[in-house]
């Protein structure tokens, strides 16, 4: 009899253990400052930048910039044209704002300021 409630106890800790793992971990949620330390700025490869790194569902970007920048969400055609829609939404808010990556999924972000996506102001992040 000892041993069947032993065999079930340990069946019940590897059901625990094995749903446990299965579980979506936001407490690792991690946050990314878009350049690093330089910023958001024309001056970063931001495909470099992001091709190091793994973005989850749950991290935040940080993007930090000068006045007269912006960021805004784009689709994949706007952000390969760098073209701004009319319904995108712009994100400003004094010298930085954050974005949490609330899905998985591709997201492309550009800077809406003449000239600054077509020189490379502008990051596509890849979510899992």
């Amino acid at each position: 009899m000892d041993c069947r409630k032993t065999l079930l106890v340990a069946a019940g800790m590897a059901t625990i253990a094995a749903a446990a793992a299965l579980l979506p971990t936001t407490a690792s949620a991690a946050t990314y400052t878009v350049g690093d330390g330089s910023g958001w700025d024309v001056a970063i490869d931001y495909d470099a930048w992001a091709s190091g790194k793994k973005f989850k569902v749950g991290d935040t970007l940080v993007f930090r910039y000068n006045a007269g920048q912006d960021v805004v969400v784009v689709d994949e055609q706007s952000y390969n044209d760098c073209a701004t829609p009319n319904n995108a939404p712009v994100l400003t808010s004094g010298n930085a704002v954050a974005v949490k990556l609330g899905q998985s999924g591709k997201y492309f972000f550009i800077c809406d300021a003449e000239g600054e996506c077509a020189s490379g102001m502008k990051v596509a992040i890849n979510v899992h």
